[in-house]
């Protein structure tokens, strides 16, 4: 399997053929036109999908080539033999292949199924293909059909130097649970309702296990429909012409966290549940634009859009349990909780750019400019979902009445009405002021505007806030609503207003390339970066960075690389609570100001903004062996350490590997690899008491309730494939291993550091260990009946031990009390996948 740094020997193998396992094919709804197509079992696009070429990559000799690295290219594919069309000077090619699919042994396993989802059944694949050679003229068909929801079709013609048109449609299957169980009905659509035997509001929790054990597993998963038309036109030897259209939409369900307020400190109250969140939304992108190549000035003029819509605007769900409020006080019952989706949104994007060669030391100068906009002006929902009364029958009024918050009246405006709108210049300059030196200066500027204030304001009752969790937390706790008035709640602090977070980006970087002689080239790089922020805990942040390298061919035989960076980090004073102005505390009025609890600690430093110091380091050498052999070996590190006492303190990554690699001639090809690679991260954190006092060590967060905790990561890897035509067939064979183990170690002051004081003494210093371990055997073998016909058999077997501290006990029961979980988490697998394909040629 080629991943990672992987052999390119097996670029077109037809370890293709062979289920490849955990090979996903990534989609990006935002990139445009796609250019890649291919699924697990052809990963190549059946570009590659009849091996390597016998007379390699020219005709005048088979001889593997290699890059100026010292690697060897991967071999030429195979192109099957075209026969005339008519008398038009036409000519074709192409194939079809007609197969079937089983797998046997743990079949539903999500990990197994994650992006390919395979399932018995017949195969299809394709390809067509047609050329003149008189104009250049084309046309290329290729499709697979490996199930519903995993397939793609792509057709491409034109003519060679003067238009080009695609179209595709593709399904691509993201399984996120094989092992679910859900309590309620409607899952795939907006409203869920709990199944029968649960009532509303009034379950008890062994009522829901009951039901939920008593739950046939079912298959939580998302399909991405994907289909795209684009164009390159010609329109002189200077001026071209490209579009492109894709519209992408997404239908199913994930895993998804819907709260009710807290349950572990109030037992038989609150409720945490793991809904099955349906997803149903689209995303339609639109890219066009102008290119202009010239002698001296090149320049391109392009337009991208991006508009996501929902085909719902919320969701909703019932609860099994009701709720009690902890002052003793009569609670009016709440029996459903509700999300609203991702706002809509529309992007526009202008960009231009233009670039000069220029007559002074072969220099080159561009100019990139961007004007971009996002915009959300979706229509906004009622704050609650509710009918009658809610909250508690307490004083000062607590009690709420849902008429005057189930509707959209009781919003300071209808719809979110906000944006953001940036403005980017790139500024590019190289110049070669002789053979031996080449100097790079590049200039950078981003400016981030978020346009729109949103209030939280409810004009019908006067109060800011908004309702929390459907109404939940403030029917269990007192004052916890989330409301703020000037009157009995002038003292509960809430969020009442959006965050702008402004930012403007100024970064400079100079660099040479300097070669000793044939052999020696060295570079050296600085750059400055000063990001100015608005409403954050930094208002400026300055990274100075330089970066050294090496490269060396003193030996034939050898290429050596060598790369360091060093980035430090500072910036303006840490202020740790720049969001007060969105809280009910900025408002006059608010009476609480003596009693607030801080914001947060004020040692903690965000590690995003925070200073720190990095270094890298990347050595990399390549040996060219005699008969056509390539090993490499590579190291990299990369040390963070951050100036904290409270948040993220290390991050540091090594990793290594070592790949050979052999293609003596075009009918053999193999490889090997091994590597190894371990990361660390610390934290540092406090548990906090009551009080007013922000800082380490007084009253509010005491040394005493201080907890460091330590997370390590360790990955191996290694693998084997080789590639062997055997007389007219061809055998494939590939194994693939993956060990990852993750530890998570904690150490605290005291037994007040935890949330629990008395459960110190279940506290072992440490979780149990985190371990993935894949094993992946592939066989291949690809036979000709004759000139046109062939079958291919592959089989592969995959077992993988997976353990995930997070999910012990879920194999007895998915309920503890008033948390409902739906997914069973990871679990080991054993599976078993073969397949036959016919393919004849046309």
């Amino acid at each position: 399997m080629c991943t990672r740094k992987r052999s390119r020997t097996c670029r077109w193998s037809l370890l293709s053929l062979a289920l490849l396992g955990g090979l996903a094919q990534a989609q990006d709804s935002g990139a445009g036109i796609d250019l890649q197509f291919g699924n697990w079992l052809d990963p190549s696009g059946r570009i590659g999908w009849d091996g390597c070429d016998p007379d390699g990559a020219s005709w005048l000799s088979a001889e593997p080539k290699r890059t100026p690295t010292g690697f060897l290219y991967g071999c030429a594919p195979h192109m099957p033999a075209e026969k005339p069309l008519g008398d038009n000077g036409w000519t074709y090619s192409g194939n079809v292949g007609l197969g079937y699919l089983h797998v046997s042994g743990d079949e539903a396993n999500t990990h197994w199924r994650r992006f390919r989802d395979p399932d018995d059944g017949l195969i299809l694949q394709a390809n067509f293909s047609l050329k003149r050679a008189a104009d250049g003229s084309y046309a290329d068909v290729r499709l697979s059909r490996l199930e519903r929801d995993n397939q793609y079709y792509r057709a491409v013609f034109g003519q060679a130097g003067r238009y080009k048109v695609q179209a595709f449609v593709r399904s691509t299957p993201n399984v996120l649970s094989g092992n679910a169980r859900s309590i309620w009905d409607g899952v795939g659509s907006a409203h869920l309702t709990l199944k029968h035997g649960l009532t509303a509001a009034g379950s008890t929790p062994a009522q829901v296990a009951a039901l939920s054990a008593a739950q046939p597993f079912t298959t939580l998963s998302v399909v991405r429909d994907k289909q795209g038309v684009s164009i390159n036109y010609l329109l002189n030897p200077r001026w071209t012409g490209y579009a492109s259209l894709t519209h992408e939409e997404r239908k199913g369900t994930r895993p998804f966290g819907g709260p009710f307020f807290f349950n572990y400190p109030f037992p038989a109250n609150g409720g945490i549940y793991e809904i099955p969140r349906p997803i149903d939304d689209s995303t339609m992108n639109v890219t066009g634009g102008f290119r202009f190549v010239g002698n001296v000035w090149r320049s391109d003029f392009n337009y991208t859009g991006s508009f996501f819509r929902n085909a719902h605007s919320a969701y909703d769900y019932q609860v099994p349990y009701g709720l009690y409020s902890v002052a003793g006080a009569s609670t009016p019952a709440l029996y459903s909780g509700s999300f609203a989706y991702e706002p809509e949104n529309d992007y526009h994007r202008l960009g231009v750019t233009v670039s000069r060669k220029l007559p002074a030391w072969n220099g080159d100068f561009s100019l990139a400019m961007a004007l971009t906009t996002m915009r959300q002006n979706d229509r906004l929902q009622a704050p609650m979902d509710c009918q009658g009364q809610f909250g508690q029958n307490l004083a000062p009024p607590f009690i709420f009445d849902c008429a005057n918050w189930n509707t959209t009246d009781a919003l300071s405006r209808k719809r979110a009405d906000l944006a953001i709108n940036n403005q980017k210049l790139d500024a590019r300059l190289v110049l070669l002021p002789s053979d031996k030196l080449t100097w790079r200066s590049t200039g950078r500027y981003l400016r981030e505007d978020y346009a729109g204030t949103y209030w939280a304001y409810n004009p019908l009752t006067g109060q800011y806030g908004y309702i929390a969790e459907n109404g939940a937390q403030g029917s269990v706790v007192p004052g916890e609503m989330g409301v703020w008035d000037a009157g009995a709640n002038a003292s509960v602090l809430t969020r009442i207003r959006n965050l702008p977070l402004d930012k403007e980006t100024h970064e400079l970087s100079s660099g040479v390339d300097y070669r000793l002689d044939n052999r020696n080239t060295l570079s050296a790089t600085y750059t400055f970066t000063r990001i100015e922020r608005a409403h954050r805990e930094v208002a400026t942040t300055r990274d100075s960075m330089i970066k050294l390298g090496w490269n060396n061919r003193t030996l034939d035989w050898l290429t050596l690389r060598a790369n360091y960076t060093y980035l430090d980090r500072s910036g303006s004073r840490y202020y740790y609570d720049p969001y007060a102005f969105t809280f009910s505390s900025s408002l006059p009025g608010f009476t609480g100001e003596d009693a607030l609890s801080p914001h947060t600690v004020s040692a903690l430093r965000k590690y995003d903004i925070a200073s720190r110091t990095q270094q890298k380091l990347d050595l990399m050498a390549t040996f060219i062996l005699p008969r056509d052999m390539t090993v490499y070996a590579s190291f990299r590190g990369d040390r963070n350490h951050y100036d904290a006492q409270i948040g993220r303190q290390r991050l540091d990554t090594y990793a290594s590997s070592l790949q050979w690699e052999w293609q003596p001639n075009p009918a053999t090809t193999t490889s090997a690899w091994i590597g190894h690679d371990r990361s660390t991260l610390d934290v540092a954190n406090v548990n906090d008491a009551t009080g007013t006092d922000p800082s380490l060590g007084g009253v509010t967060y005491p040394d005493a309730n201080r907890w460091w905790m330590s997370d390590t990561q360790r990955n191996h890897y290694a693998g084997l494939n080789l590639t062997r035509r055997i007389g007219r067939a061809t055998l494939d064979l590939a194994w693939n291993w993956t060990y990852s183990k993750g530890r998570t170690r904690y150490r605290m002051a005291s037994p007040d550091a935890l949330t629990v004081p008395a459960n110190a003494a279940q506290a072992s210093g440490g979780y149990p260990l985190m371990v993935y371990r894949v094993n992946s055997l592939t066989a291949g073998l690809s036979v000709p009946l004759n000139e046109r016909m062939r079958l291919r058999f592959f089989d592969t077997w995959e077992r993988g031990n997976l353990s995930d501290w997070h999910y012990f006990g879920f194999e007895d029961t998915l309920v503890y009390d008033h948390r409902v979980y739906t997914d069973g988490g990871p679990s080991s697998y054993k599976v078993n996948q073969v397949g036959m394909l016919f393919e004849v040629a046309l």
